[in-house]
C-alpha cells in the first residue's frame, strides 16, 4: 500500500488527512494488507465447514394452533376499522 493509495482512499471517503496521518495510515494499512495475505495462505483443505461455531441448538416449542379471536373481538379495540379491516394511516406514497 502506498501512500498515494492512502489519499485515493481518502478523497474518496471524503476525508482530509496530514502528511504525517497519511503515512501513518499507510504503514498501518500495509500490516493489515500484510496480515490478511497471512490469514488467505493457512490451508483449510481438510476443515470441514460449520454453520455455527458453537454447539449449540435453538429450541422451540412446538407450533400448535390455539384459540383465535373472533373478528369482533379483534377489532373491539381498533381505534379505527373499516368494515371487518383495521384501518391504520397510509405508509407509503
Amino acid at each position: 500500500m502506498t501512500t498515494e493509495d492512502v489519499r485515493k482512499i481518502a478523497d474518496l471517503a471524503r476525508l482530509c488527512f496530514t502528511d504525517d496521518e497519511v503515512e501513518q495510515f499507510t504503514q498501518e494499512f500495509t500490516k493489515i494488507v500484510d496480515y490478511v495475505g497471512t490469514i488467505a495462505a493457512v490451508d483449510m483443505s481438510n476443515v470441514e465447514p460449520l454453520s455455527s461455531v458453537n454447539d449449540l441448538h435453538n429450541v422451540f416449542r412446538e407450533d400448535v394452533a390455539g384459540e383465535c379471536l373472533s373478528t369482533e373481538e379483534a377489532l373491539s379495540n381498533a381505534p379505527k376499522k373499516n368494515e371487518s379491516f383495521f384501518k391504520v394511516p397510509k405508509v407509503l406514497g
